[in-house]
């Protein structure tokens, strides 16, 4: 299995961390109208901002709608449907890589068809970037928040692969409440 880089490296994608996004704020645990989700999901790319993300609500939550399904999967140790799905999608969209040179002189490679709209790009760098992690050995590593109250998806980056939860926060609640029902259940002794 690749080392410890290689999962920061394929975890921290653009496209793995939209569609982390995606699914997680527009499907999972949405606080806010989708629209607004999008402009802030995608404001870190200006050429994404200028395709007026909050206009795609619709097709970009179909996205994240299937894009959860390969989460889920992963999840459940389901490598096969995964990676099912996600066929499914690189076929719809599939990445084309091919440098783009930007303003400032440099060199990028971006990873979906040139000219591609904004839904076709995103969910050709999602699926690929997803499908990187299962072709790496990395699937093992995707999971669903294991707090009751959460269950947003997230990449466990850690040494030993054991992470539970998504955040700090959810982890310190559910063992602040475990430690309450122990010391409930023997106070009642």
């Amino acid at each position: 299995m690749p080392g410890q880089v290689f999962i920061d490296r394929y975890a921290q994608a653009t496209g793995a961390r939209v569609a982390l996004a995606l699914v997680n704020d527009l499907v999972i645990t949405p606080t806010q109208p989708a629209a607004e989700i999008l402009e802030q999901v995608f404001a870190f790319d200006p050429e994404s901002v200028a395709d007026r993300p909050g206009q795609r609500v619709e097709e970009m939550t179909a996205l994240a709608h299937r894009l959860r399904h390969v989460i889920e999967a992963m999840h459940v140790g389901d490598v096969d449907l995964a990676a099912s799905t996600l066929n499914e999608l690189l076929a719809e969209a599939p990445a084309v890589p091919h440098l783009v040179r930007s303003d400032d002189g440099t060199w990028s490679l971006h990873h979906h068809p040139q000219r591609a709209d904004f839904v076709l790009a995103w969910t050709s760098l999602c699926a690929e970037a997803m499908a990187l992690l299962i072709g790496e050995g990395h699937a093992d590593r995707v999971h669903l928040c294991a707090a009751e109250d959460c269950g947003r998806a997230f990449v466990d980056t850690t040494k030993n692969g054991t992470r539970r939860f998504c955040s700090e926060r959810c982890q310190n609640r559910v063992k602040a409440a475990a430690l309450r029902r122990r010391r409930a259940a023997q106070a009642q002794r």
